[in-house]
């Protein structure tokens, strides 16, 4: 998982009427444009204040910072990080509108689908706003779940394949370490399965991660402009089995892209 020091930008010395000077950081926001973080000790006094009102906006602030972090560390792509549900636009089109109000009841059920490991497969074609659902999904789910510790990871199958692959020989991460970064967040989404050239290696390795997390009844969020049929194919049936179990998801995005693809 990303550690914390890629979220500083710049550091500079800041001055403090009350604290004097103290290294001030320039530091990344999720979705928005970078923040100067101002006096730690203050930040802290704040949250230990003997003014309740005080301390609560305190609290709030070191919340929000958590939430940040956390956000960040779901490496969900710069394209994708202003896509929410809310902005998923269905219009009125029944299909749209019902496979919306499945993934916002992914969501607003997420404690009870994390404690039986529940999976989402979002499938269809080029451009229908899959990985916009899927990345909002995974957003949401850490908004409504982050303050209690969840952690949440986007990926494409791909990077996962260049990961394991990146152990060979190398000094480094070990291919058991690759697996376990990929098993431990709460929520995993793994896009663009079925781009790949679909080798026994690489069907070994999603296997290894989607049963990883299976056992650990970890859901995971797949998603494929593949049909369910090819995707079986793609990873086997042991992993499409895996993923269906326990009432695993399965929606299929049978409309026109928006991009205009065919």
């Amino acid at each position: 998982m990303t550690t914390r020091p890629r979220f500083t930008i710049e550091t500079r010395a800041g001055q403090c009427t009350e604290h004097g000077q103290y290294p001030n950081a320039l530091v990344e926001q999720f979705g928005a444009d970078p923040v100067w973080y101002g006096c730690p000790r203050c930040h802290f006094d704040r949250r230990h204040a003997a003014d309740l009102t005080v301390r609560a906006g305190g609290a709030l602030e070191h919340t929000k910072r958590q939430l940040n972090n956390q956000l960040l560390d779901a490496a969900i792509p710069l394209r994708f990080q202003q896509a929410t549900l809310e902005n998923w636009v269905a219009g009125n089109d029944q299909a749209k509108v019902r496979v919306w109000n499945v993934v916002c009841g992914f969501v607003e059920a997420f404690a009870e689908n994390f404690e039986v490991g529940r999976c989402v497969m979002l499938l269809g074609k080029v451009g229908t706003g899959k990985t916009h659902l899927a990345t909002a999904m995974l957003q949401q789910s850490l908004r409504y779940f982050g303050t209690q510790g969840m952690r949440g990871l986007y990926t494409t199958a791909g990077g996962i394949i260049r990961s394991v692959k990146s152990t060979f020989g190398a000094q480094g991460k070990t291919e058991a370490q690759v697996y376990a970064g990929m098993i431990a967040p709460h929520l995993l989404v793994i896009d663009e399965v079925g781009l790949q050239n679909g080798t026994d290696f690489e069907r070994q390795v999603l296997f290894e991660v989607i049963n990883g997390r299976y056992e650990q009844t970890k859901p995971t969020i797949v998603v494929s402009n593949l049909s369910v049929p090819q995707l079986r194919e793609c990873l086997g049936d042991r992993a499409v089995d895996r993923l269906r179990d326990r009432g695993g998801l399965v929606e299929v995005f049978g409309w026109a892209s928006a991009r205009g693809a065919a």
